[in-house]
């Protein structure tokens, strides 16, 4: 799988209104890590979240298109992941 280590959403473009696009694939490189595949699902809800307050259905929409696009063993993977670079993400903003 692709991952876009700058998943920001200036990286991103809109055609139609139900559809996001990923753009600008400079940094990008293949990794099957499920590590690699959490923490940039992390680092684009982040950027949704501080950019665009009302995304939650579209970082949802993200997640259903992983889910569709992954096994479901692969999916399971890295759902557990992020939710535990969630919380590593919670650690590191509380503590500082």
């Amino acid at each position: 799988m692709l991952r876009h280590p700058s998943a920001f959403t200036s990286s991103t473009k809109q055609d139609v209104p139900t559809e996001l696009v990923l753009i600008d694939f400079g940094l990008s490189f293949v990794s099957t890590l499920v590590e690699d595949k959490a923490v940039d699902l992390y680092v684009l809800e982040r950027a949704f979240a501080s950019t665009h307050p009302d995304s939650e259905p579209m970082f949802a929409s993200v997640l259903q298109a992983y889910e569709r696009a992954l096994t479901a063993r692969e999916w399971k993977a890295v759902k557990n992941r992020l939710d535990d670079v969630r919380l590593r993400g919670r650690k590191r903003s509380m503590v500082g």
